[in-house]
């Protein structure tokens, strides 16, 4: 039982030490879409109306979720959960969306 519960600990210790900053995010974007998902974010932080940066970070502690707009003039799109030092890209799926938007 107390090696379940130590397995348990370091489990969420590691989790929270690895969890991804705004900055891992940014380069995350940039590896991946390269020159146009730099682009995107300075666009964001242009039409964002609280932040500087464009890229907001909601922090959970263990994984944290990367979202633009929602302040401003665009509207709230989630881009990415961070967990573990990786990101996990949420994808745009049209059947997910409200009823009625693009």
């Amino acid at each position: 039982m107390r090696l379940i519960v130590f397995l348990l600990i370091s489990l969420l210790v590691i989790l929270a030490l690895t969890n991804p900053n705004e900055a891992e995010f940014r380069a995350h974007m940039q590896q991946k879409y390269g020159i146009a998902g730099s682009l995107s974010l300075k666009v964001a932080s242009i039409f964002s109306a609280g932040t500087s940066t464009g890229v907001s970070r909601d922090n959970y502690f263990l994984f944290s979720r990367y979202y633009i707009g929602g302040d401003g003039i665009l509207p709230r799109t989630d881009l990415a959960w961070g967990v573990g030092g990786t990101f996990f890209d949420i994808e745009d799926d049209p059947a997910t969306r409200p009823h009625g938007s693009r």
